[in-house]
Order: structure tokens, then C-alpha cells, then sequence
């Protein structure tokens, strides 16, 4: 079996030439690899371009498509439609990869262990505030229940046809729709917590706020059913009644649920601790209410899921 590597992207000119080099340094190179571009007004595609030459010196067949457009869900079926082989290896544009990733997360799968494989992410903090969300919001390893995001993930070609693909009518969380039409299917999946990217988390709170929102209105898209999700609007239109009714104190009812978080976490110091419960409280508000538009917005989508 060979490999095709596939990723999308979009205005990624001053970071996709960190990530390819990383491919091109592999201690396996993939046998091909297959980039769709969403129409990127800048240079992406001619930065591209620059390594289709070293890709060949190394045996490595290098394609590059443009689907003007394309969400990501339908930029990764593009490029998986349009790959040679067996094996799909999935990463996103903007990380990093480490010089072992792509034989390790494959290793499974060419060891019949596995036919669905999910590698793991570490975040990138380049200042304080990112560094808190970090703590707040990622894994230090992946857990018993760890589902993988498509930044780190390999498959057979089947398991994606079994699938359906990825989900072109959900615009945010598509790689864990995916993931779950996969298990569904049977597919055997393996975690391999060294098949290591990197990749950076948010930069401001207004990015991780939106960010998160998306992610939850995903969730209610897909129907996804999740207790946290399911209660913190109903808390949050409580507090919200009881402050127009003149109660007060239905606003501790706020923090106390960012405070709860906060506390559950290792490595957030003491000195941050408020800057800590607020961020986490205005990211909680924010992907009670996605979720809640997700779930609204869910209603007649019966017709275009699989």
C-alpha cells in the first residue's frame, strides 16, 4: 500500500511553506501528495508550486487543485476523490508537524492493527493569553475517549467511502461527524499519541470566543448530544431572567461555572486565576448559545444527512 498525504487550504502564504518543509523531511515521505486550495487571493498556490521540484528529486508526486470556495469538508473529499492510493493521511495547513509523524500515524494500518488512525496535536502559545487558553482547552495526552481532529489522522480509503466523506453541509466540527460515521461503520481505530502536530491556538479572546461558538454550533448541527451543551443555555437564560426581574444575585451563578472549569484544570497559576474564570465563562456563554443555534438551525436537515 502507498500514501497519499492530503490537506486544504486557504491564505496560508506566510505559513504553508513551514508545513511542507516538514513533509519533505520525513522519515517517510508519503508517495504522493494532493493540496486543494479554496481560491487564495494571495501567494499560497505559487508558494505551492515553488516545491513541486524537490517533491519530485524525492519520489514524491506533488498535486495542487483549486476549488474556489470550498469549505473544508469539501476541499478533503476533493482531495481524497482525486488521490491515488489507499491510504489517506490527513493534516491541515498552518501546523507543524513532527519528523516522524506520517510513518507513525500510517504504522497501524500497514501493521493491520488499525484502518482508522488518530495521531495527536500539541498547541503553539506565542503569548500570555494564548498560553491560558492552552491550559484551558487542550489535552496534555489523549484520554480513553480521545477522538482526533483532521490536522492528525490517517485512514483507508474505505473507511472514508463508508463514511460518506466528510459532511459538506456541516460548516464547523466535520472532522468529528466524520470520526463518528467511522466508529459507526466499524472502523478499528488506534490512537497514536506520538504521531505529533502542532498547531496554534487562538491569538485574542474574541478569535477563541468565535472559534468556540462555531465549534458548538457544529455540535447542535449535527445533533450531537452533550449534557454541558444541553444545560449551560438554560442556565445562562435563567441569569439572564433573573437579572431583569432584579435578582441580583443570579449573576454568581456566571462565574461559578467558569470557576468550575478553571479549577478541573492543572497549570492555571493563581495570578490568573480571575483572568482565567472570565475567559472561561465568556467562551462556556458562547458555545451554550452556538449549540442552542446549531439546534435550531438542525431543523430540517433530516433530508441532507447520511
Amino acid at each position: 500500500m502507498k500514501i497519499s498525504l492530503i490537506l486544504t487550504c486557504f491564505r496560508e502564504a506566510e505559513n504553508i511553506g513551514g508545513l511542507i518543509s516538514d513533509i519533505l523531511s520525513q522519515s517517510k515521505l508519503p508517495d504522493e501528495m494532493v493540496v486543494v486550495d479554496a481560491g487564495s487571493p494571495d501567494e499560497t498556490v505559487s508558494v505551492l508550486k515553488s516545491f513541486e521540484t524537490k517533491f519530485a528529486e524525492r519520489g514524491t508526486k506533488l498535486s495542487i487543485h483549486v476549488a474556489l470556495g470550498a469549505s473544508i469538508a469539501h476541499g478533503r473529499n476533493v482531495a481524497i476523490g482525486l488521490a491515488s492510493h489507499e491510504v489517506i493521511a490527513v493534516t491541515d495547513a498552518g501546523c507543524r508537524v513532527d519528523r516522524n509523524w506520517l510513518e507513525r500515524i500510517t504504522d497501524p494500518i500497514f501493521q493491520g492493527r488499525a484502518d482508522f488512525v488518530g495521531g495527536f496535536f500539541l498547541p503553539v502559545t506565542r503569548n500570555h493569553f494564548q498560553s491560558i487558553l492552552a491550559t484551558l482547552t487542550t489535552a496534555k495526552n489523549p484520554g480513553p475517549s480521545f477522538m482526533p481532529s483532521s490536522r492528525s489522522v490517517a485512514f483507508c480509503r474505505r473507511v472514508w467511502q463508508g463514511a460518506g466523506g466528510y459532511p459538506e453541509w456541516l460548516p464547523w466540527g466535520e472532522d468529528t461527524y466524520f470520526n463518528q460515521r467511522c466508529l459507526a461503520n466499524g472502523a478499528r481505530y488506534v490512537v497514536v499519541d506520538d504521531a505529533i502536530v502542532h498547531w496554534e491556538v487562538r491569538r485574542t479572546w474574541h478569535q477563541a470566543v468565535v472559534q468556540f461558538r462555531r465549534y458548538a454550533f457544529g455540535d447542535g448541527l449535527a445533533r450531537r448530544f452533550s449534557y454541558s451543551l444541553a444545560l449551560a443555555p438554560i442556565v445562562y437564560t435563567l441569569v439572564i431572567a433573573g437579572l431583569v426581574f432584579g435578582h441580583s444575585m443570579a449573576l454568581a451563578l456566571v462565574p461559578l461555572l467558569g470557576a468550575s472549569w478553571v479549577f478541573r484544570k492543572r497549570g492555571i497559576k493563581a495570578k490568573d486565576g480571575l483572568y482565567a474564570i472570565c475567559l472561561a465563562t465568556s467562551i462556556q456563554a458562547a458555545r451554550a448559545y452556538g449549540y442552542l443555534g446549531g439546534l435550531i438551525s438542525s431543523v430540517g436537515l433530516k433530508d441532507v444527512r447520511k
